[in-house]
């Protein structure tokens, strides 16, 4: 017996079945074009928000070194214990070097009563540089008279990479006086200990140092193509007591 078979039960021809699997792949591809875009921001966003931690807790403990610069100092004790105090491994002289990419001062940030020697410079020659680094080493018993030399050889460590800014044009330090105006760099100490000084240009006249840092990121925003960058600004206070002559030696210490 012959059997016979209404339109209603006819199945998909090859044409609807190839227009459906094309219809398919346009739907798949669209999503999953958007989950690889969420994937990518995901991964740019979590790269930025590294970098600003980086970057951050950098600039934290910057701040705190600088604002225990120059403690212990002279007026600390009773009687100064080694005169002339630049020579004391127990006396901190604060801030004795400052230039537009390095910092160099003197504290005891540990609480032991050592004073250390701690410097923030920037280096331009390594792999992921210019990069910001720190150093520290305990000051030397009996430097030769200048707290600039005679120090042990420090061991820097990379703190942050691939910096921007460190030129004179486009500082990562800037120095001010009590007035907010901008003191001139590069400082340091050599002149205060000679007496040599001009008002103008020795470090008892710093009251606050200012840090910007521009930083970029190594790898490349994958919408823009760009490498994001970030700007971070921190602006230090300075007890900044040392053997400094303000006011053209008038007095042996400035204490800010």
């Amino acid at each position: 017996m012959k059997r016979t078979y209404s339109s209603s039960q006819a199945g998909f021809t090859l044409l609807e079945m190839m227009i459906v699997c094309a219809l398919l792949m346009i739907i798949m591809g669209a999503i999953f074009a958007q989950i690889k875009q969420a994937q990518q921001n995901s991964t740019a966003q979590q790269t930025k928000l590294d970098l600003f931690q980086e970057a951050r807790e950098f600039m934290d403990q910057m701040s705190r070194d600088l604002r225990a610069s120059g403690y212990p100092n002279t007026r600390n004790f009773q009687s100064d214990p080694v005169s002339p105090p630049q020579n004391s491994p127990q006396e901190a002289l604060g801030v004795v070097k400052l230039d537009v990419g390095e910092v160099q001062f003197e504290s005891s940030i540990d609480g032991s009563g050592n004073v250390w020697v701690i410097v923030y410079q920037l280096v331009t020659a390594g792999p992921n540089c210019p990069c910001l680094v720190r150093s520290q080493v305990l000051k030397a018993s009996n430097p030769p008279g200048d707290p600039l030399n005679g120090q042990a050889s420090p061991q820097n460590q990379t703190e942050v990479q691939n910096v921007l800014n460190g030129t004179t044009s486009d500082p990562i330090f800037q120095a001010y006086d009590a007035n907010g105006t901008a003191v001139n760099l590069p400082i340091d100490i050599s002149c205060d200990i000679s007496s040599t000084c001009t008002n103008g240009e020795n470090l008892a006249n710093v009251n606050s140092i200012q840090v910007r840092l521009k930083v970029q990121s190594p790898y490349p925003d994958p919408t823009t193509g760009q490498k994001p960058t970030m700007t971070l600004i921190s602006t230090v206070r300075l007890n900044n007591c040392s053997v400094a002559y303000p006011n053209s030696g008038s007095t042996v210490m400035g204490c800010k």
